[in-house]
């Protein structure tokens, strides 16, 4: 029984691309096309309806993806026992975050994974709503911001604030923001996928205040958002602990401190590590563990 040629099966059928599972499978193009075709020799049918535009399973290969699903998950979960007896955990982990957690500490924390579970492999996806790619595509994600969907199994680490952040060269010759509704009359950096049009906060009694923003630059990741006001392009609002350095030496200024930054339904964000399903192997879970503690610690010593 060849696990390598069903796993690129399950693949070609999810990604809809024999270039993209090749991809994923760590082969070439022309490699995973001889292995589909191998496998329909062997099955003794055609597997895939192939055109120039779209790809999608026979019958016979509907058939045989369910069969194939099943028997890797049992696969899986027999090496995940066998290897819980020995006190070792071996495979692959997709693991989803963004680029400010790929970057600033997950680098860290994944090589003392390494060193204590040598044989676990991990691949690295970056996206900007990393639980997004808990559909299939990832077996864990890093998720900082907003609650994620109930349906997602994990654990909130723990929450963090955000600040309303400028550079001092942006507010020369401006007004400095005195309350949520002055921000209305300033160029605005914001997310594009969180908060892009209205931010929230919480003022000292607890009443939430929302306040439309007018984006002058917007793009989909916090390390840029943090560049450009640093340029002095104008008003950002970002982690605790992306501005923490830059207001320490100077580099930005906060702006409204006596309010809290809050989303609409009035949680603060707060850091999560996801995953899909209850049921996660060994190697999944332990990952899990590893990241949930690093990160914990991280927070409790102030460098996140």
């Amino acid at each position: 029984m060849d696990l390598d040629a069903f796993r690129l099966f399950c693949a070609v059928v999810d990604r809809g691309s024999i270039a993209a599972a090749a991809r994923e499978c760590g082969l070439s193009p022309s490699m995973a096309s001889r292995r589909i075709t191998a496998l329909e020799e062997a099955i003794g049918a055609r597997l895939l309806l192939r055109t120039t535009r779209s790809l999608a399973p026979t019958e016979a290969g509907l058939t045989l993806l369910s069969w194939a699903r099943g028997a890797l998950l049992d696969w899986n979960r027999m090496r995940d026992e066998i290897g819980a007896m020995q006190g070792q955990a071996s495979g692959l982990v997709r693991l989803a975050t963004n680029d400010y957690a790929a970057s600033a500490y997950l680098p860290t924390i994944l090589a003392s994974f390494a060193r204590l579970q040598p044989d676990v492999r991990v691949a690295v996806s970056i996206a900007q709503e990393p639980a997004r790619l808990l559909d299939g595509m990832c077996d864990l994600a890093v998720h900082a911001g907003r609650r994620p969907d109930a349906d997602l199994v994990g654990r909130k680490i723990y929450e963090y604030g955000r600040k309303v952040v400028a550079s001092p060269a942006y507010l020369d010759g401006r007004d400095t923001p005195l309350k949520p509704a002055d921000i209305a009359r300033h160029l605005c950096l914001t997310h594009n996928v969180s908060e892009p049009a209205e931010w929230t906060f919480e003022d000292p009694d607890g009443v939430l205040h929302v306040q439309r923003v007018h984006s002058h630059m917007s793009c989909d990741s916090w390390t840029m958002l943090l560049a450009l006001a640093l340029q002095g392009i104008g008003i950002a609002r970002l982690s605790d602990s992306l501005v923490r350095g830059p207001l320490a030496d100077g580099r930005l200024v906060e702006l409204l401190p006596h309010m809290r930054s809050v989303y609409a339904d009035g949680d603060p964000p707060a850091m999560w590590v996801l995953a899909a399903d209850r049921a996660m192997p060994l190697r999944v879970r332990l990952l899990a563990d590893h990241i949930a503690s690093a990160l914990l610690q991280l927070h409790r010593t102030g460098r996140r």
